[in-house]
């Protein structure tokens, strides 16, 4: 974007101080917040107005623990382990020098890593306010947006009146989850079907994931299969998302699985749920994106995109954002995962 320089001379700042000597009796405009794009290939900044955006919502962040430090294990020590593929990318080994591409994001060990974004992917176009983005619990330009948590057995015993007192209107929870030992049995979240219940009474919006460690599209649609039937006497509003991880302290049975099956995993899922009337989604993250999915096979479906950044990294759209793993909410009696959902204001 080409900047204008203006010189001023002694004669037209004089002017200028005048004019506004002159203009004291006029009432201003309050200063507006500039908004900048999260687009990071993108300049453009304008301003708006935030007073139909702020949403009334109550949280703090707790303070990022220092446990996140770079997996140590070196690549041949993992080799002998039969886990160079999970290692190769999760212990967050930054980009080699000279990497080619139009894109950069860092991850959250703050490691910059450069990749070529798909220009058959749909872009995201959400507009932040500059300071503190969404901490400040204003809506980019144009959206709704609102507040919800993620949980899982994890989280305890959950009141669900005081999450919906606070503010927040939809919880994703876990429903189904694989070990990820060699078995890779499959079982139902054992606090599910009490979350379920109760946070349908509080008149919560409920959507559901599955912490999926299948290995083949097989296991994809069994992982849907069981998420399927579990759900079939509760009401779910929301998405049931397919969220595969890759276990970063641990030997797991995905570690050699490939970016390529991967995706194939979350097509098969997610097709399989469609099938059954539900909304499929995928959860991802910045790493998942560049070094795993073929984002390009997953534009179909809706995006739960994970980044604890002040605004979001990824270029790709998404209509999730979970943006905090450190909240304080009440109701919660530990730290909770903090997301929002945009929407289009005009739908």
């Amino acid at each position: 974007m080409k900047k204008n320089i203006i010189i001023l001379t002694t004669l037209s700042v004089f002017s200028m101080l005048l004019f506004s000597c002159v203009n004291t009796s006029t009432t201003q405009p309050t200063t507006e917040p500039t908004i900048i794009s999260s687009n990071r290939w993108s300049e453009t900044t304008e301003t708006t107005t935030v007073e139909d955006r702020t949403v009334n919502v109550n949280f703090t962040v707790g303070q990022k623990l220092e446990k996140n430090e770079p997996v140590k294990e070196s690549l041949s020590e993992a080799k002998k382990l039969g886990r160079e593929h999970s290692v190769k990318y999760y212990s967050y080994q930054p980009s080699p020098e000279g990497t080619v591409g139009d894109f950069s994001y860092l991850d959250v060990f703050g490691q910059k890593h450069v990749m070529t974004i798909d220009q058959t992917v749909p872009k995201q176009n959400y507009e932040w306010d500059f300071e503190n983005g969404v901490l400040s619990k204003v809506a980019p330009k144009g959206y709704k947006m609102t507040y919800g948590i993620d949980i899982s057995k994890h989280n305890g015993d959950i009141d669900f009146e005081k999450v919906k007192a606070a503010g927040f209107e939809f919880v994703f929870m876990r429903v189904v989850y694989r070990r990820y030992g060699k078995t890779g049995a499959l079982s139902a979240d054992e606090k599910a079907a009490e979350n379920l219940k109760k946070a349908a009474a509080a008149g919560l919006k409920i959507g559901a994931y599955v912490f999926s460690q299948a290995v083949s599209e097989k296991e994809a649609i069994e992982e849907a299969d069981y998420t399927i039937n579990f759900l079939k006497d509760y009401k779910i509003d929301l998405p049931i998302v397919f969220d595969p991880e890759t276990i970063k302290y641990d030997i797991a049975r995905t570690d050699n699985v490939t970016g390529e099956q991967f995706t194939k995993n979350a097509v098969a899922f997610c097709e399989r749920i469609k099938e059954a009337n539900y909304t499929p989604a995928v959860y991802t993250n910045m790493v998942w994106q560049d070094y795993y999915y073929d984002m390009s096979k997953l534009k179909d479906y809706e995006i739960w995109y994970a980044d604890y950044s002040e605004i979001p990294q990824t270029p790709y759209n998404f209509k999730y954002w979970q943006f905090s793993e450190t909240g304080i909410v009440d109701g919660v009696p530990n730290e909770v995962d903090l997301n929002v959902m945009l929407v289009p204001i005009d739908k």
